[in-house]
């Protein structure tokens, strides 16, 4: 069954993921099962957007699949000098493996087939539905979620809150409300189906579109099995990807149980690898294959799993630090993951070929429902063009054509000496790929690139392995020389044979290849030097990190540190040094024998570019001009320190900003001598470190890279601010290992570049400045005015957001900007309207007081049933009069003139309702009138009888309306 919602569109973990996962259950009971996959949709839309998806992913991109003049490939995926003997023939390739083995080609039918749910076009088709057994005369009653618990039990979600008590559908509610589809066994004859004798499920859609009711039914047309769920996929805050770092806790904030635990902390290679899935789409147990290439500390995605960006976060890698995305083909258990992030978390770049790239957009535009335009307008798209060097963060990468089902790439990439290359999904088999050349399906120079791809000299290559066709076979891995076997990881596969030679992956950031620490050799300038001398391997190095943060790989590292070295990363500049300080830079501390090791990493020509990408997470700097943002470099400096030392002192947490670059920082208590000296003034509290004297604050902060802390007016996280209840107690100390590198800016400073480069920020420090006031209407009186008042005089607006479900979700930036753009706040009147249905939707309302509900459009000129003349004109009248009367005196709350449509609406639905319950439908004028008088005084009324949710049938209030 296909839900209404195909994909996620509530913010947290699961935004982008596709809810209706129907491409791998369709390949897995085909391929395996030797069955076709039935897919129930809502709509012929519905089913033409499955029909979409499938194209891309099963047959290919259309432009090589025409009956005439098919494309053979795309040129602009090809540098113009690349080998025209070398580009992939897509029509022979593709066709070649949409070939089955009793020589007929797969289209989508051969996996799919369509059922639609129907509304009932007459009586006699709800008689032919499946019946309950004689027993049951009175009905059957279906529990939610196919619960066998008692009437009236308590019914709770996920996060443990009570739902409220279970109710059930009758059998004659479940078969006139609901939309039917049936679904029949394969072999069913047809004759059989039309005399309703055959087994055969039916599934009923109600409603609301959420929920599904499930009947069985027997040959003999009765149901003799019945489950009722919901279409509403709930993802649990706390998912991960599959398998990675189980051990760890499945909270976001392990800290959060344990205050005084240090948090995770993970120092990125300047060139390595993160294992983060390393199966295949039909293993039901293990994470789809997914990766992290580290260069210079910034992290480059392939084919992320699902959930990977969350997962993450609970290592302390923040979404800024992963930077782009390496998209090799369009299928789900490569790509589903991809489109989560690019809808998630800051702006990245998305790395792949033309061809592939518009596949992707076109398959997720059709899943998503979303336009192509916006879907591109979600991040920054980089080609890779075959033949074509691109140079990305540092690092130099070479792609390639694989061979596949579909178009997709592997790649080479170099930085600084060492290397890495990834196979990609492909069918790696010498004796097969032979053969195709003989078929005309491979040129003998696209075949000498195919078989070159693993056999390159490189510090590290995965290459998949699965099943054929479309995969590599084990044993041609096990067939691969010596010394490329020697540096060899297995991916895509859940598990290697027994006592098989060769190696998987490891996963999770504690298993990180680090490609860094390979001391390079002169060796490699070339010819037969390589063969001469031995390559150092990653294999051959510990797995303990203190030892390889010192001694030669130490020094190796150092080798390529080429511009901080004599920098202020290791000596501040003396141009933040404060005449009222006496002298001493805040943010100073004392010279040391060694660097942190965090300072050894190579700079790169990119650096710049991530500062800035660090900085645009602070609200109001990304509305900065360029000339304005090239100031605030010029102030900003970047400073290292070692475990433990004081990064931002706590008499001077809102004074800097200070963003996080590299490490861990976290709050500390101030020791009680400190602090009576602190308030003195008598010594620098830069020299204070992290030892048994001092420990983490209970509860306090934590800033894993790409965080940042500061005034309020730039960390609306008060927690993470310098404005909070500890900071005047608490220092931000280094906490990693390795050691914290941190961009610091003067606040100073940059308050005056923001005056006057940001309008955004002037409109803040308007409103800041202003109280927040508003004219309540002379209709709300009493407690209640008393009530809004004092909500406006406390109004915060980002507390505010906090409160609500949906923009609590927000970023820093977001939330600090939305507080900008926000009006008001205005009070409305009982019965005044907001927004009519139909109108243009050009603004949205936060609720500070009060509550607002949708009254339900009225037709037919606002009559229902048999109105009076004399009811009618007198109900007219009165309208007339609160017109006239709130124009003339009351202009400013014009929206009260519409209190008597709602209240007239109100009373319709009302007469519909008893119009529904008697033959004769009319509205009693004494009742009427009291009724109308009522409302008049209250505005919409609150008594029992008037809740139409819990007194009338849904199955009559839907067709009423």
């Amino acid at each position: 069954i296909v839900p209404v919602d195909r994909f996620c569109r509530e913010m947290g973990p699961a935004l982008g993921v596709n809810l209706a996962e129907f491409e791998f259950p369709a390949y897995f009971n085909f391929f395996v099962q030797r069955k076709r996959c039935t897919l129930i949709v809502d709509s012929v839309d519905a089913e033409r957007n499955i029909r979409r998806v499938f194209s891309e992913t099963l047959l290919g991109p259309a432009q090589f699949r025409h009956e005439e003049n098919p494309l053979t490939h795309e040129d602009e995926d090809f540098a113009p000098d690349f080998p025209r003997e070398a580009i992939p023939d897509f029509q022979k390739e593709l066709k070649h493996f949409r070939i089955m083995p009793n020589g007929s080609e797969l289209v989508l039918e051969t996996l799919l087939k369509f059922c639609h749910f129907e509304s009932a076009p007459d009586s006699n088709f709800r008689d032919n539905l499946g019946a309950p057994p004689v027993l049951e005369e009175e009905g059957v009653e279906v529990r939610v979620n196919g619960a066998e618990d008692l009437p009236g039990e308590e019914v709770t979600n996920e996060n443990g809150t009570k739902k409220g008590k279970s109710k059930t559908l009758s059998y004659s509610q479940i078969r006139w409300i609901g939309d039917v589809a049936k679904v029949y066994p394969s072999d069913a004859p047809e004759d059989q189906i039309k005399q309703n004798k055959t087994k055969r499920v039916e599934i009923f859609k109600m409603p609301s579109g959420t929920d599904y009711v499930v009947h069985d039914i027997d040959e003999n047309n009765i149901i003799v099995g019945k489950a009722r769920f919901s279409g509403n996929v709930r993802v649990s805050e706390g998912i991960s990807v599959i398998g990675l770092d189980e051990d760890k806790s499945s909270g976001t904030d392990n800290e959060s149980d344990h205050p005084t635990v240090n948090p995770p902390t993970f120092h990125p290679p300047s060139f390595g690898l993160t294992v983060l899935g390393n199966s295949h789409g039909f293993d039901k147990s293990g994470s789809t294959s997914g990766y992290v290439l580290w260069i210079n500390g910034r992290g480059v995605m392939i084919d992320p799993p699902p959930y990977s960006s969350a997962t993450l976060e609970r290592e302390g890698i923040r979404p800024r630090l992963i930077v782009g995305i390496i998209l090799t083909h369009c299928h789900a258990d490569h790509d589903a993951g991809a489109f989560q992030k690019v809808l998630t978390g800051s702006p990245v770049i998305v790395i792949t070929t033309p061809t592939i790239y518009k596949s992707f957009i076109r398959k997720y535009a059709a899943l998503s429902s979303l336009s192509p335009a916006l879907l591109r307008h979600s991040h920054r798209y980089k080609p890779a063009i075959i033949g074509e060097p691109l140079r990305f963060q540092g690092a130099t990468f070479h792609f390639t054509y694989t061979l596949h089902s579909i178009p997709c790439v592997g790649f080479r990439v170099d930085w600084r000496g060492r290397s890495m290359v990834f196979t990609g999904d492909h069918f790696n088999n010498p004796p097969a790929i032979q053969k195709l050349v003989e078929k005309g399906v491979l040129s003998p120079a696209r075949a000498a690139d195919l078989s070159n791809l693993p056999l390159q000299e490189t510090d590290l290559l995965l290459h998949e392995a699965g099943a054929p066709p479309i995969h590599t076979p084990l044993d041609v891995l096990l067939k691969l020389p010596e010394k490329v076997k020697q540096r060899l990881y297995v991916v895509h596969t859940s598990a290697l044979p027994e006592n098989c030679p060769l190696r998987v992956a490891p996963t999770g950031t504690a298993g990180t290849i680090r490609l860094d620490r390979i001391r390079r050799s002169s060796a490699y300038s070339g010819g037969d030097a390589v063969s001469q001398r031995k390559r150092p391997s990653i294999f051959d190095a510990t797995s303990n990190t203190k030892a390889l943060l010192h001694g030669s790989v130490a020094e190796a590292l150092l080798e390529d540190v080429d511009e901080y070295a004599e920098s202020e990363l290791f000596t501040p500049s003396s141009h933040i040094v404060y005449a009222h300080l006496r002298g001493v830079d805040p943010l100073a501390r004392p010279q040391r024998s060694e660097p942190p090791p965090v300072s050894m990493r190579p700079t790169s020509s990119s650096d710049a570019w991530f500062i800035l990408n660090l900085l645009s997470a602070v609200p109001f700097l990304s509305s900065l001009s360029y000339t304005s943002t090239m100031e605030v470099l010029e102030t900003a400096r970047v400073a290292a320190y070692c475990c433990g030392e004081v990064v931002v002192p706590a008499n001077r947490r809102g004074d800097f900003l200070v963003v996080v670059w590299e490490g861990t920082c976290m709050e500390r208590e101030v020791k009680s001598m400190d602090l009576s000296e602190l308030k003195n003034g008598e010594e620098s509290q830069t020299t204070r470190s992290l030892d048994d004297s001092g420990k983490r604050a209970k509860g306090g902060a934590i800033w894993h890279a790409g965080d940042w802390t500061g005034p309020r007016a730039l960390q609306p996280e008060k927690r993470l601010s310098g404005d909070n209840s500890s900071s005047l107690t608490n220092d931000v100390v280094a906490m990693s290992e390795e050691g914290v590198k941190v961009i610091v800016v003067d606040y100073s400073s940059l308050k005056t570049i923001l005056k006057n480069g940001s309008a955004l920020y002037r409109r803040y420090v308007l409103s800041r400045s202003q109280k927040h006031a508003c004219v309540i209407p002379p209709s709300i009186q009493g407690k209640i005015s008393g009530m809004f008042e004092n909500a406006v005089k406390n109004l915060n607006v980002i507390e505010l957001l906090d409160s609500n479900t949906g923009l609590r979700k927000l970023t820093a930036v977001q939330k600090r900007h939305l507080e900008c753009l926000v009006e008001g706040p205005t009070a409305f009147a009982p019965g005044q309207r907001l927004w009519r249905s139909g109108s243009a939707v050009d603004k949205a309302f936060i609720v500070v007081a009060g509550t607002v509900s949708f009254v339900p459009k009225r037709r037919n000129g606002g009559t229902a049933g048999k109105v009076t003349k004399k009811k009618t004109s007198r109900v007219k009248e009165m309208h007339e009069t609160k017109t006239k009367r709130t124009y003339e005196e009351e202009r400013p709350d014009i929206g009260e003139s519409m209190q008597k449509d709602a209240v007239r609406a109100v009373r319709e639905i009302h007469a519909r309702r008893h119009s529904l319950d008697d033959d004769h439908s009319s509205i009693p004028g004494s009742d009427s009138e009291d009724n109308n008088e009522s409302l008049d005084k209250k505005g919409f009324s609150t008594t029992e009888n008037n809740s139409l949710t819990e007194t009338e049938d849904y199955a009559r209030l839907s067709r009423g309306l």
